[in-house]
């Protein structure tokens, strides 16, 4: 593949962006604060650089993946150190439509594009190639980088004007929270009716019911194991949650669902389960419903 991609944060998703597009034969130039991160992938072919203006300067296309604004701010200001008019970043963190907004006006001061393109799924999701993309802004941009978000993602959406990638997000994530919050009140309802976990889970993935994540996060209730994904998936759950709770302030939209699922999660948090998965919800509930489930640690 002639096409260099930079990839500007190389935590829990932006590892995995990179990771893919190298084993997708993707030539990959990477750069992150930690640089036990950039070793991590040194075996895959990852071209290790010094500073975000050093991956603009080596590379065609831009991806981040940051966990606060003022992380995005930072690296375009690194970025737009190196003159090149009409390079494309691909901004894949979840933030606020505002945050979004100010970030392509500031790109643009150097001619440069920024693709608001959040990503729905988890970090092992998007390891696996299950994830999915929404991207907004300019669309000659968008099709330009198809053969890049085929490089890391299993789908992906162009969903219109700058921030609608963003505003896509937040519906996406709502239904992620909902949906793992009704997986493990069904999970001990039906525990509480002394039917297996591991029985609930493999018939009801496959009912009228099912949702992905009762089938990938209803894996984990059965098992009681919350291992996997854990440690900062609490931390971009409580981050995440803000931003769509104000969001539907913000458009006079009734959230109600969203607000009772919310309380749950923030049971599993005062019950010490924040290291873990988000699943874990499954375990706070279980405490409400006076079910005794060891975890698996």
């Amino acid at each position: 593949m002639s096409l260099t991609v930079g990839v500007i944060g190389l935590g829990p998703m932006g590892g995995n962006i990179a990771g893919n597009l190298l084993k997708n034969k993707f030539d990959v130039v990477g750069y992150d604060i930690e640089p036990e991160r950039m070793s991590a992938l040194s075996d895959l072919g990852l071209e290790k650089a010094k500073s975000a203006s050093e991956v603009s300067e080596r590379t065609d296309v831009l991806a981040t993946s940051l966990p606060n604004a003022e992380s995005l701010h930072a690296v375009i200001k690194d970025v737009l150190q190196h003159p090149k008019p009409s390079q494309i970043l691909i901004e894949c963190s979840t933030l606020t439509v505002a945050q979004k907004l100010d970030a392509h006006k500031q790109l643009s001061t150097g001619e440069k594009i920024l693709l608001d393109s959040p990503i729905s799924g988890t970090p092992p999701m998007l390891a696996k190639m299950m994830a999915s993309i929404y991207v907004s802004g300019d669309q000659d941009a968008y099709q330009e980088c198809i053969p890049v978000l085929e490089g890391f993602t299993a789908t992906n959406f162009y969903v219109g004007e700058i921030g609608n990638g963003s505003r896509m997000k937040f519906l996406a994530n709502y239904l992620v929270h909902v949906h793992v919050a009704a997986a493990a009140e069904c999970m001990v309802m039906g525990e509480k009716a002394g039917l297996d976990p591991e029985l609930i889970h493999t018939v009801l993935k496959e009912s009228a019911g099912a949702s992905k994540m009762l089938d990938i996060r209803g894996a984990m209730m059965a098992k009681s194991d919350y291992r996997e994904g854990g440690g900062t998936m609490f931390d971009v759950y409580e981050k995440d949650a803000s931003i769509i709770t104000e969001f539907a302030a913000s458009v006079k939209s009734p959230i109600d669902l969203y607000v009772s699922s919310r309380q749950k999660f923030n049971s599993a948090i005062a019950l010490g389960l924040g290291h873990l998965d988000t699943s874990a919800v499954c375990k706070a509930i279980e405490v409400a419903a006076g079910v005794d489930r060891a975890l698996v640690e």
